[in-house]
Order: C-alpha cells, then structure tokens, then sequence
C-alpha cells in the first residue's frame, strides 16, 4: 500500500510539473540574446519600414572573444533576430573559464556583440539605416542558460541613414534549470587571425537580392609582433599580450621641477569599459565616433605613476590584446552592386587582469616605434581650464590638476571620452608595412577610451608640478606649462534628432611639462 501511495505521489508530481511547463511555457525563456531594433528618423519613429514590401534589412553579428572575434550571426529581420545559446555557447564559456583562471568572478564583466543593421530599399538599393555598434552583455548570463533582451534604438537626422545606437533598453530572462554549460556547443572562436570572407544574406528571393559584408583588413596582436620589438609583448596562458599605452609623458627642460602623473581605478567605482571608436570615411574627412563597449566590468582596480625629473620622459601600460577590422558593406541587386559604406573599427578585446588587478607597468622611455606615428595624428594644446591650477595656464610648484578637470573640458558632448588608448598608431605600425588601400593616414589620429561609466565619474589620476623635490639633484622651483596631445579631427555624437555634436579627444593621455 505505501508502495502504490509512493507511486500515487510522483505520478502527481509529474503531473504539476506538467502542468507548470504548460502554464508557464509562453514565459519560458529563449536562451541566448534576442535583438529587438527600433528606428528613428529626426527623432519621429520609423519601425514601420521592417514591415514594408519594398523594403528589406539584414543584421550581422559577430562575438568578441579573448582572441579576437567569431561571427555568430547573420539574417534577414523585421525588426528582431534571436542568437540562440548554441551560437554563443563556446564564446561564453571560454569568457567564463579565462576568468575563473584569472582569480575574478566572471559576474561581474562584460565583452560585446558587434551589431551591423542593414536597412536598405530593395528596388533602388539605396541604404535608408546602417549602423554598427559593440553592444556589452555578460557572457556567464548566457553560460548558464538566460535570455538577454536588447532593444537598441537607431537614430539619424533627415534625409541621412547613418545611424546611431541612441539606447539600448535591457531585460533578463532567467532560465527554469540554469547552470553553466548547458548551452549546446557551437563553432569554435578562432585562437588566430579570422579568415577574410565575405558574408552575403539573402533578403529577397524573387528577383534575388543580398546584403554584403566583406572583410578586407583585419590585425590583430600576432600580426603586430613584427612591427614592435619583443619587449613589447609577453604570453599569458598561451595568450600573447601586448602594451598597450594608457598615460605617455615628457618633462621637457632642464629648467624645470619635478613632474609627477598618476592614475588610479578604484575597486569601488561603477563599472570601468573600453570603448570601441568607429571611423567611416566622409567626402569630406572621415566621421570618427566612440561606438559602444568592448571589454569591462565592475571591481577593477588599476595604480600607476611617473615621477619625471627634468628631460625625463615615461609611459605607463597596460597588457591588451587590441583589435582592428575593415569591412565593405554592399546590397546586391537587380539594378547591380550598390555600395554602402567602408567601415573600420578599433577596440581591444581582452585586458590581462589578476584577480581584480589590472596589470599594468611602466618604462622611462617612450615607445618610439608608437610615438613616431602618434606625432603625426596629433597636435600639442597647451592647458588653459578656467577654475582650476591651470587658469593661468601653468602649474606652480605644488600646484596639481586632477584628470577629472580635464576630460569634461575636452569632452562638451557627453560623449564619455576619458583615458586615450593610442591604437591608431599601433595599428598603423603594422598597415604601414602591407599594400592597402586603407586611409592610414588617418588612423594615427583614433583613440579609443577607457573610461568609468556613468556621468560625472571619472578615471582618476592627476598631474603635479612637485617643484624642488628634495630627492631630486636637478630640478627646480620653476613653473610648468601643462601641454597635451589632441587628435588631429574631432570626433562626433548625435541625439535622437540626428543634431551632430563635435568634440576634441586628447590622445595618449600625452602630456608634456615645459
């Protein structure tokens, strides 16, 4: 009898659970990352034209990874695409495991999803939307089985179709039985160089019609080894990093005081990311814009410093694994090839990190094979910010300026330009010895960003003029003027109304004390 009352209760038991998934399946989760897209033109919504005949729109995503990235998508949309867990299973896993190695809790980072949407009109081929942007979402999420829901808003002014991503709307879905790994596995993230290739996507079967994505160009860390000395890189668990210069600084006389410069992340902080920058030629310069996050997370921590005699000159570094890639985009039709756009973008796609120790160091001689490019994307401003030491435009002896004073001075769009991470300079070391048809010219003039997110927060360091320091044989009590390096073209942002707001990036950070 206690057998069958046994037997009574797990038939029951199933059949609740039954009953529960039945109920509850319409809420159940997609594991994965859902995309949802909304379209704006001068800040009227424009949606509809995922829905009409005569138009059509493609989306193509590819997933950072430690070594660079993978392609994980790319389709047709009306206006949503879902990437199933078993596209990003290996991606996120690998993002996981690296990090549990390292020490750091894989909940608190977050890599990027690089996003292309297409939106062309079929009988003419003319582009009415494109954009691209590195959308962050945290990889142990879709490890263990949840659903990521964006909705990215895609905004641009009258009569244009280069977008931006104005918003990005969030939610989470969490799985009945979540556990890491339990993802399907999927294609294998490259460990090298991606192979060009080209990625075409059928929108239209009758007449046929394409939307093109070609990879022309892509370097990556191994493809620099040859372009910088030895000393420059250094291998992490079968991984080759690189450094990657975050503060360069010269004090340039022999009259002149001690120059001090710090920087500092703090544990405490809201999260710190490096921001992508996208650079697409214009007729008339190049259109050159922070395009969404690529590496980051919360509880980082990062302290460095240089303390430069007169005629000293030194950088600090960090360990990165930096990343650029040129694409041609086309729409494949009826009335023949039409072009979109040539887009480049920069990023880095791993830092090497211990525990929650952004690995950093120092050197008292600036990178040369980095600074004789860095010269010629950049001209020297001398520092004159009104409310601060610099009012007068130097530092007197013991006199300081904190980074916080000058990044909003630079920035006026909001844009959360910080920290200037040379890569255009290191990326044209390597294009400098290929033929290409690339506008190296202009690429030692990009920067990407480190930053802290969120508005009035900022990377902390500052500049000091320590006038006699009594460690010091050779310096004096003499003022300093404060120069830094600021990129050649100013970089943009936009509104949901398409207004274009433009700004000065400082680049490097570069500073010279003279």
């Amino acid at each position: 009898m206690e057998k069958k009352s046994r037997v009574g209760k797990l038939v029951v038991l199933a059949a609740l659970v039954a009953v529960v998934f039945v109920v509850l399946g319409f809420q159940t989760p997609s594991p994965g990352v859902t995309l949802r897209f909304e379209l704006y033109e001068a800040g009227v919504k424009k949606s509809d034209l995922f829905t009409r005949p005569d138009v059509a729109a493609a989306v193509f995503v590819r997933a950072v990874t430690p070594d660079g990235e993978v392609a994980v998508f790319s389709g047709p949309t009306r206006g949503s695409v879902h990437i199933p867990a078993g596209a990003l299973a290996d991606v996120a896993k690998n993002w996981t495991e690296l990090l549990r190695a390292r020490g750091h809790d894989p909940e608190d980072f977050f890599t990027a999803l690089i996003v292309s949407l297409a939106v062309v009109n079929k009988t003419s081929g003319r582009p009415l939307f494109y954009t691209t942007y590195f959308l962050d979402y945290p990889p142990a999420k879709v490890a263990r089985g949840e659903e990521l829901i964006y909705t990215l808003h895609v905004a641009k002014g009258r009569g244009e179709w280069r977008g931006h991503v104005a918003k990005v709307d969030r939610e989470e879905k969490r799985g009945l039985f979540a556990s890491y790994g339990s993802a399907p596995p999927s294609m294998k993230p490259p460990s090298v160089e991606p192979p060009k290739d080209t990625w075409c996507e059928l929108i239209s079967p009758e007449p046929p019609a394409f939307i093109c994505w070609y990879r022309k160009a892509w370097v990556g860390v191994n493809n620099l080894t040859t372009a910088f000395p030895s000393t420059y890189f250094t291998n992490y668990n079968g991984r080759l990093y690189m450094k990657v210069p975050v503060v360069m600084a010269v004090n340039d006389y022999t009259y002149s005081g001690t120059v001090s410069v710090y920087i500092r992340v703090e544990s405490t902080t809201p999260q710190v990311a490096v921001s992508a920058t996208l650079a697409v030629m214009g007729d008339f310069g190049p259109f050159i814009s922070l395009a969404g996050r690529s590496w980051g997370g919360q509880q980082y921590y990062l302290d460095n410093n240089l303390i430069l005699a007169p005629t000293i000159s030194g950088w600090i570094w960090i360990w990165g694994r930096p990343v650029f890639a040129s694409y041609d985009v086309y729409y494949e039709g009826p009335v023949g090839r039409s072009y979109i756009q040539e887009e480049n973008y920069f990023y880095i796609a791993d830092i090497y990190i211990s525990g929650s120790t952004i690995v950093s160091g120092k050197d008292f001689v600036l990178p040369q094979e980095i600074i004789d490019l860095f010269y010629g994307g950049v001209d020297k401003q001398q520092l004159v910010i009104s409310n601060t030491a610099l009012s007068d435009g130097a530092l007197q002896p013991r006199e300081y300026i904190l980074f916080e004073e000058i990044f909003p001075y630079f920035d006026k769009c909001g844009a959360d330009f910080e920290v200037g991470i040379p890569l255009g300079s290191i990326v044209s070391a390597a294009l400098a010895r290929t033929r290409t048809s690339l506008p190296i010219d202009v690429f030692p003039s990009i920067d990407i960003s480190l930053s802290i997110q969120g508005a009035s927060i900022y990377i902390k360091g500052s500049i000091h003029n320590d006038g006699d320091n009594p460690g010091v044989s050779t310096d004096y009590n003499a003022p300093e003027y404060i120069y830094v390096a600021v990129s050649k073209y100013q970089y943009t942002a936009r509104d949901w109304w398409g207004n274009i707001c433009r700004y000065q990036v400082p680049s490097g950070i570069y500073i010279e004390a003279r």
